[in-house]
């Protein structure tokens, strides 16, 4: 019957943990269902901050043929110092940079990522030479700016030789193909990118026919998210019905060699032998490289070696003619005044050009970043939601629960790490451990809910019956405190001698007020000991050390306990007399306390609705039974062997008896608590020294002489000790009555 009742309590339990496991589950994909459609995107994006800066792509170096020539602080200095101006400088330097740069082994091609949408004011005359030598050399390109309408004050359209001269074929693409970008403004470079140099000056008689600019890049193509950050680019940007060319497409195409067309396959843009994967909104996620960045030179750098190089001075050249061949040149501004200066993954300071450079490298080596699908990240989080909700549910142990989750987040964040170096594939991690986090916070919180109030229950019967800072360690494991078991305890049985005899005396107001007093201070000693209040029996009180918070030294800490109440009674009683209160017999009170250690059964009995905590079995008889054979051998504190076994290095005993209690055919061996070491006079332990000796006299059936050591040992206490009076009338007895030779020195006692 018993094991039939384990196993229903067993199910019942199982199914309020498969209950709250399924509602929390419920409850929480629904919660990110919706937390996902909303924030979808801002997940990705911190899963790919996460990855790129911190990991990294298992590519270390950049394309080695990807240069930066950067107008930085120094460059602008340099100008500066060469009367050049403040910043813009005048046209002529580009024209000079462009011849410099083809003078030998020319690059693939020449990117200016600046806009020189503006006249030269310096000169009209610069602007037709760029136009010249942009002319004279086919491989520069030029920037060009998209927009809507009035985000421009010039309000310019795409001239008719222009859109037929740089706008890009793209075969099979779909007919809504960037439909969604609705530019229909644009800012076109100056010199113009028409198919002569033609420019609206004062020289009129500048006219060739030559065609300028090899290409264009649109400006547009690479944007921020909407926290400021530039993770993408598209490779294409439509005006009207044709499409433009990105920096990054139009690199890859010079890099080949190739006209302007590409193909679109299977949502990628192939551009001759490289493939730009895209994802659903015709973005290129831009795999930064973070261990070793784009190669960049200073402009400074570049101007001080063609100086060098016209004037003849050969030996200080940093940067020789040829240096860049066959490469692709961005020519950009790092300054701070350049106003180029991007927030992206890698560095909130990141010039402009290099965010270009980053994805033609990317593309050139095949190094690009795969998102994980909607789907697959909702359902992996969902998987791991599944596991946590489950380990915070059923698992006992606070630590357990806490270490667990832990470790599977812990995993899950390496894993997706390590996948996203080997692969280039985004694992949607930021959204999986937002939503670790957000289970294991919401499981906790139902759980609380849920248990909460079964949980205030137990506290508040705990709050009576032990210290306040206890109760939190003992509600730790709430299902092992209600399901009790067995634990080794000190068993407290304590009891005021004659307490009828003083309730008689006393009206109700009084035996009232005098028991509240009396057990206030004892139980307060009782908790500030670790014990637990077990409960009241008119004057008794029944407690347990060692319950339901397990501890070492519970045999220590109750007969401290039963010490202080000791003095706590003496002090009482001076009190009571100076006030004269209550009874002459009240103010002599006094009580009695039995002590024993070993296993008992503990836990919560009673119904739900009125439970207490409290302790059965032999253990709490043997202590009861001590406490009531005190009022017989005359001492205030009796213990058992067990107890005075575990005290006895720190605690001074007197061996009373053996005896068999009521009920028991095993004899124990009583003890009385005396006192803490070092506290006891030494008349004191004389006197126990002497008792003793009677006693292995007596155990020995040296009835007289055993008679002639107790009367000596109570004589040391002036005749006071009731237990020298038992023993020495027992020897008396069986000096008369030799017991049988069966006998074993134990007294068998017939009355509790």
């Amino acid at each position: 019957m018993n094991f039939i009742n384990k196993i229903t309590r067993f199910n019942k339990k199982r199914k309020a943990k498969y209950k709250a496991f399924f509602v929390i589950a419920l409850v929480m994909t629904i919660l990110f269902a919706f937390l996902h459609i909303g924030l979808s995107s801002y997940f990705y994006n911190k899963s790919y901050d996460l990855m790129v800066k911190n990991i990294g792509s298992s590519i270390d170096d950049p394309h080695e043929d990807i240069v930066m020539i950067l107008i930085d602080q120094t460059s602008m200095i340099w100008g500066e110092e060469l009367q050049l101006g403040r910043w813009p400088w005048p046209r002529n330097i580009y024209s000079d940079i462009i011849t410099y740069i083809n003078e030998k082994d020319p690059p693939k091609a020449i990117f200016f990522d600046i806009m020189l949408s503006a006249r030269d004011r310096s000169n009209d005359t610069n602007d037709i030479l760029l136009a010249e030598t942009i002319a004279l050399n086919n491989n520069v390109f030029h920037n060009v700016f998209f927009s809507t309408n009035n985000e421009l004050t010039t309000g310019m359209k795409m001239p008719d030789d222009v859109m037929q001269n740089h706008s890009i074929v793209i075969d099979n693409a779909p007919s809504d193909f960037f439909d969604n970008d609705n530019y229909n403004e644009v800012e076109l470079p100056l010199p113009c990118l028409r198919a002569e140099v033609s420019c609206d000056t004062k020289q009129t008689d500048v006219h060739d026919k030559r065609p300028t600019a090899m290409g264009v890049s649109v400006v547009t193509t690479v944007f921020p998210d909407d926290d400021g950050i530039y993770r993408k680019s598209k490779p294409v940007a439509k005006y009207g019905n044709h499409f433009y060319p990105s920096m990054a497409l139009s690199a890859i195409l010079a890099y080949q060699g190739l006209s302007n067309k590409v193909t679109w396959l299977n949502d990628n843009i192939v551009a001759g032998n490289y493939t730009i994967p895209l994802d659903t909104n015709g973005n290129y996620l831009i795999n930064y490289h973070t261990k070793n960045r784009i190669k960049s030179y200073s402009m400074s750098w570049l101007l001080d070696s063609a100086i060098d190089y016209y004037s003849g001075n050969s030996t200080k050249i940093k940067l020789p003619p040829g240096s860049f061949k066959d490469k692709i040149v961005i020519i950009g501004v790092s300054a701070p005044a350049g106003q180029d200066l991007k927030n992206t993954p890698i560095s909130k300071t990141t010039p402009g050009p290099e965010i270009q450079a980053n994805m033609i490298s990317n593309i050139l080596q095949g190094n690009h970043i795969i998102n994980s699908s909607g789907a697959s990240s909702f359902i992996l989080s969902i998987l791991l939601m599944f596991i946590t909700v489950y380990i915070v549910v059923f698992k006992g142990n606070p630590l357990v629960k806490i270490l667990s989750n832990v470790i599977i987040y812990s995993v899950f964040a390496m894993i997706s790490a390590f996948i996203f170096y080997k692969t280039n594939y985004i694992v949607n991690s930021v959204f999986g451990l937002t939503t670790g986090v957000i289970a294991t916070t919401g499981s906790y919180m139902f759980l609380s809910i849920t248990e909460g109030a079964e949980r205030r229950k137990y506290s508040k019967i705990l709050g009576s019956m032990i210290d306040p800072t206890i109760v939190k360690e003992a509600l730790n494991d709430l299902d092992a405190l209600k399901r009790g078991g067995e634990k080794r305890i000190t068993a407290f049985f304590s009891d005021v001698a004659s307490f009828s005899t003083i309730s008689e005396k006393l009206t109700s107001a009084e035996l009232a007020a005098l028991l509240n007093e009396y057990l206030s201070a004892m139980t307060k000693i009782l908790k500030t000991h670790r014990g637990t209040l077990d409960k009241y029996i008119g004057d008794a009180i029944v407690g347990i050390f060692g319950a339901p918070v397990g501890y070492s030294k519970t045999a220590l800490l109750a007969c401290k306990a039963s010490l202080k109440m000791q003095q706590e009674l003496a002090i009482l009683r001076e009190k009571w007399l100076a006030d004269h209160a209550y009874c002459p017999e009240a103010r002599e009170m006094q009580f009695r306390i039995g002590l024993n250690t070993g296993i008992a059964k503990v836990g919560f009995m009673g119904t739900s609705e009125l439970a207490s905590y409290t302790m059965m079995g032999d253990t709490v008889n043997l202590a009861a039974r001590l406490e009531s054979a005190g009022k017989d051998y005359g001492v205030h504190t009796l213990i058992s062997q067990y107890t005075q076994k575990e005290v006895k290095n720190e605690m001074v005993t007197r061996l009373l008896d053996k005896v068999r209690v009521k009920g028991k055919e095993k004899p124990v061996a009583i003890y009385e608590l005396i006192g803490e070491k070092g506290s006891i006079s030494q008349k004191i332990l004389d006197f126990i020294e002497l008792y003793e000796q009677g006693f292995e006299l007596y155990q020995n059936r040296q009835w007289l002489k055993a008679a002639n050591t107790f009367t000596k040992a109570n004589k040391t206490v002036q005749n006071s000790d009731k237990s020298c009076s038992l023993l020495i009338a027992r020897c008396s007895y069986y000096h008369k009555r030799t017991p049988p030779t069966t006998w074993d020195g134990v007294f068998t006692r017939t009355h509790k």
